[in-house]
């Protein structure tokens, strides 16, 4: 049964069992500006859903659960030394806004309820909701933004590719003894042991072994898919499915029934599986694992800056490909597109900066170099201020007409003026039948204006700020463990993410609150 937390506080709180001095230093740590500005920024209503309204037994308070679980992640510690530190630690408790005898919660409540963060889009809903208000009580401005992205790792080990050839068969055959030891008689005593008998140890090559031995693994994996193929109950076990996903990907179909030996991709697609413990970790550039984005306020007038949006996606996806859907997280959490977003070159295209200025957003992102060309570049003619038609060419003539393709914009131009144009032979139009045309698009005219752009001290000087948000990722891989987290599979990667930002934002803001209170305290003291 729902029950929202008491505004009442208790009558015996865990200050009130102090002596005046200890209460006196409590109330200058951290816990009480926590207690008085953090807990209030929680909307438990929210999670009112998951609870049945008139039955049942009473909930623990969300209120408190939501703020253990960002502890939690503040002080970067595991389930079991967080209850600890709320059975046992004052300054949680007083944080809290607990009395000692009901700190305490079972570490399946702390499961359940990010159970239920799950169902809520991966806690999407609790970050940008919570984050909403803390913008609003500190006064944050969010007109300028920096955004980037980087590298987590979930709880997997890395893993050679005889390794991951190895896990996989391993953990199937493991999953195949303990579901149906019957069907376990038909696989070979040899590769039974290959595999289960003396675990890790085929895996465990040297340099002149790997090869051969995975030559072997995959004539296994090859044997394992080709003979429980069509079992229905076997078909249906999640292991099985992992091995016939890395047979697919990572082998080529042998031409006979009975191989000898089988085939390896050379170069394995950066979606394939990179482990049979987090199916959906990938490879990119970074590694393996998942990117996260991010994007933070970065206004010098901010007295501490706050992460507006974030998400979880492929370490094998673009950059280029989030420019949008983070735009449209910071228009929900900050209830607008930021007037400036900076970036680095790998989320700038031409759709990128067309997109972002029709939310009225200046994405200020430099574009790669580009190499030499014979051609004269397409910021030496004169588009109107949209980028949708050409006003004039480089020698100042206007084109006659321009008609619109299902993929550009075409501009007419008449050839009577282009044939005695001194610039013909470095114009980028081409000749079509009695005319010269130039196919452009919007994001063809932002490239180029921005490649102008960039290039200017003024630019270059705004854009200073942009490189600030590496400390914001190294801060949260160093101080809150984001680089390595404890959990596997995206889902839970995503909640665990949005937790662990949400947790760094709270910080700011209560460090932020502890070191004005401080300050206000010596100007007091000052003047008396």
């Amino acid at each position: 049964m729902y029950r929202p937390t008491s505004p009442q506080r208790p009558l015996f709180g865990v200050e009130n069992r102090m002596d005046k001095a200890k209460r006196k230093r409590l109330e200058k740590t951290w816990a009480h500006p926590f207690r008085q500005s953090a807990l209030p920024l929680v909307d438990e209503s929210a999670f009112a859903k998951y609870f049945h309204q008139d039955n049942g037994r009473p909930n623990k308070s969300v209120r408190m659960i939501i703020c253990v679980l960002v502890l939690k992640e503040i002080f970067d510690l595991t389930d079991v030394e967080t209850l600890d530190a709320l059975e046992w630690n004052a300054a949680w408790q007083y944080a809290l806004d607990v009395t000692p005898e009901d700190a305490h919660t079972c570490q399946k409540t702390l499961h359940n309820f990010r159970a239920r963060l799950l169902d809520d889009d991966q806690g999407a809903s609790l970050f940008e909701s919570t984050t909403a208000r803390l913008l609003q009580a500190a006064s944050i401005r969010t007109g300028r933004q920096r955004m980037d992205s980087t590298h987590v790792t979930s709880n997997i080990r890395l893993l050679t590719r005889l390794g991951l050839f190895v896990q996989t068969i391993t953990q199937f055959l493991e999953a195949l003894r303990k579901l149906h030891p019957r069907l376990t008689a038909e696989v070979t005593e040899q590769l039974l042991e290959r595999y289960l008998d003396r675990e890790g140890y085929f895996s465990d090559a040297r340099g002149s072994e790997a090869r051969r031995r995975l030559e072997q693994s995959a004539l296994d994996l090859y044997w394992l898919v080709v003979r429980f193929a069509g079992h229905r109950t076997v078909e249906k076990m999640e292991p099985y499915a992992l091995l016939k996903r890395l047979y697919e990907e990572q082998c080529v179909p042998p031409p006979g029934a009975t191989p000898e030996r089988i085939e390896l991709q050379e170069r394995p697609s950066s979606s394939s599986l990179q482990s049979p413990s987090d199916p959906d970790a990938t490879y990119g550039h970074k590694g393996k694992g998942y990117e996260t984005q991010l994007s933070e306020t970065c206004d010098p007038d901010n007295e501490f800056e706050v992460v507006t949006a974030v998400s979880v996606n492929g370490a094998n996806e673009s950059d280029q490909n989030f420019v949008e859907p983070m735009l449209e997280q910071v228009e929900r959490t900050c209830g607008a597109a930021p007037e400036t977003m900076h970036t680095d070159t790998n989320f700038a295209s031409g759709d990128n900066l067309v997109a972002a200025k029709d939310k009225g957003c200046d994405l200020a992102a430099p574009i790669g170099s580009k190499g030499p060309t014979v051609h004269l570049p397409l910021v030496r003619f004169e588009f109107d201020e949209r980028g949708e038609r050409v006003l004039r060419c480089p020698a100042g003539h206007g084109p006659d007409r321009h008609v619109q393709t299902s993929t550009a914009m075409v501009a007419h131009f008449a050839m009577s003026k282009c044939d005695s144009c001194p610039l013909r032979e470095q114009c980028p139009t081409e000749k079509r039948l009695d005319k010269r045309v130039l196919r452009f698009g919007r994001g063809d005219v932002a490239v180029a204006r921005r490649r102008v752009e960039q290039e200017t001290p003024e630019f270059k000087e705004r854009h200073k700020l942009r490189s600030g948000i590496e400390a914001t990722n190294s801060e949260l891989k160093r101080a809150h463990g984001l680089g390595e987290l404890r959990v596997r599979r995206r889902p839970r990667v995503e909640l665990a993410v949005r937790l662990k930002v949400l947790a760094m934002n709270l910080k700011r803001y209560i460090a932020h609150l502890v070191s004005a209170a401080a300050k206000s305290r010596a100007e007091l003291a000052l003047a008396a």
